[in-house]
């Protein structure tokens, strides 16, 4: 009864957002968007005759840390790649280009949307990055083919408010054939919301098993160091970090907000910051090139208006500001920073991201409030040393975590191969 009433709220709910989800697409995206959230699919619409794999990895940040782990399956099945954002699915169709993989919205998740999908791909399994809990996708999949759901984690929000609905979890956790966790803390979770501890294995964070291709941008030794990447950030979170910036001593700044349809918004923001200090150049990242005019300026502020190069973007920084952690929204992936040995400022909310404690504790990162952002960013600014310290700390801790998903591999495939597949 729980399950016919939850899909009968999702019909209503959906009915009255899809005209809103719609429309704040951009127009080239609305059609294919409407048509996969309804999973109108040919049948077995795929590259070849291999087996298919459907991974579902909800945004730019799930894609990547699944990236080695979707190369790898791609060596012997097609894949079916799910995402929900518009970033994750642009970010997916970069990362995967040269692979058997088909990109798509996730469909509604509603029985006849995930029937026809199914149908239409005929996946072998189906692997869920992170908690990405749909009940129809999980219980309608798991009828037919194994669901795995990996890289898994409750935070103490969600985990207070699972507990709520306990009654109604248990059997659709229950139906995942297998739960691979981040650490021990999150199988004891997953324990008390009833899923059987046969079920739960411990692989840890894939996130840590990222690996980033560096791109050699034309402009970077002629740009004013130190560099400083503030990524993946949200309002009003440029406003405060460009004002910053303007107070310091030197260097250059490059804005990467986290959703690409603020970059009007945030290059208005800044030009209205630097209006009337003309030893402050500002460039979009699209425009940027080896013809700067270095000369004509001190200081230099970037939009970063591209998708998808941040990663890279962070080998060439000596200071990385991470964002989503100056508002109450949780925090951003600060990783890709850390990959490439860089000291890294966040602000109080990093809740999204419980591993940052341990670098905490380890002094290999910084933890500020907006009113000490410019004293601590001017101190790494003038010193160089202790700049190079941070980094080191925190990619020797970074390196500790990696393994995680060799480990899922490794189950994975015995579960395929040897498991009735």
């Amino acid at each position: 009864m729980m399950f016919w009433l939850y899909t009968f709220l999702y019909y209503l709910a959906a009915g009255v957002l899809l005209p809103k989800e719609y429309f704040k697409r951009p127009r080239d995206v609305r059609k294919r968007w409407l048509k996969e959230k309804f999973a109108f699919f040919k049948k077995r619409e795929h590259i070849s005759q291999r087996k298919v794999i459907w991974i579902h990895a909800v945004s730019v940040g799930e894609v990547s840390a699944i990236s080695n782990l979707l190369k790898n399956l791609a060596s012997k099945y097609d894949i079916l790649l799910s995402t929900i954002t518009d970033t994750g699915n642009q970010v997916a169709f970069q990362k995967f280009k040269n692979l058997p993989v088909k990109i798509i919205y996730l469909p509604f998740d509603c029985p006849f949307a995930i029937k026809r999908t199914l149908n239409a791909f005929n996946p072998s399994a189906l692997v869920i990055a992170e908690t990405e809990i749909w009940p129809n996708l999980i219980l309608t999949a798991s009828k037919n083919i194994p669901v795995f759901l990996i890289n898994a984690r409750l935070s103490d929000k969600s985990f207070e408010r699972y507990k709520k609905i306990k009654f109604f979890l248990k059997p659709i956790l229950n139906s995942i054939s297998l739960i691979a966790v981040q650490d021990e803390k999150y199988k004891e979770r997953f324990k008390t919301l009833g899923v059987s501890e046969e079920k739960i294995i411990v692989t840890g964070n894939t996130k840590f098993d990222i690996e980033i291709s560096p791109i050699c941008f034309l402009w970077e030794n002629l740009i004013p160091r130190p560099v400083v990447v503030a990524g993946s950030t949200h309002f009003p979170e440029e406003k405060l970090i460009t004002e910053v910036f303007i107070k310091t001593s030197s260097g250059s700044l490059f804005l990467a907000p986290r959703h690409p349809g603020r970059f009007k918004e945030v290059e208005e923001i800044v030009k209205s910051l630097i209006k009337g200090k003309k030893e402050i150049g500002f460039y979009k990242l699209s425009t940027l090139s080896e013809n700067i005019k270095r000369d004509t300026f001190s200081k230099l502020i970037v939009l970063v208006d591209k998708i998808g190069v941040l990663a890279p973007l962070y080998r060439i920084c000596d200071i990385a500001i991470i964002g989503g952690s100056f508002i109450p929204h949780g925090g951003q992936n600060p990783l890709e920073a850390i990959y490439w040995e860089k000291p890294v400022i966040f602000g109080p909310s990093m809740e999204n991201f419980p591993f940052i404690n341990e670098f905490l504790m380890e002094k290999a990162c910084l933890q500020v409030t907006e009113t000490y952002l410019k004293d601590v960013l001017e101190d790494l600014i003038q010193n160089v040393d202790k700049r190079v310290e941070l980094g080191k700390k925190a990619y020797q801790i970074f390196k500790q975590k990696t393994g995680a998903t060799e480990k899922i591999l490794k189950v994975l495939k015995s579960f395929l191969e040897y498991k009735a597949f």
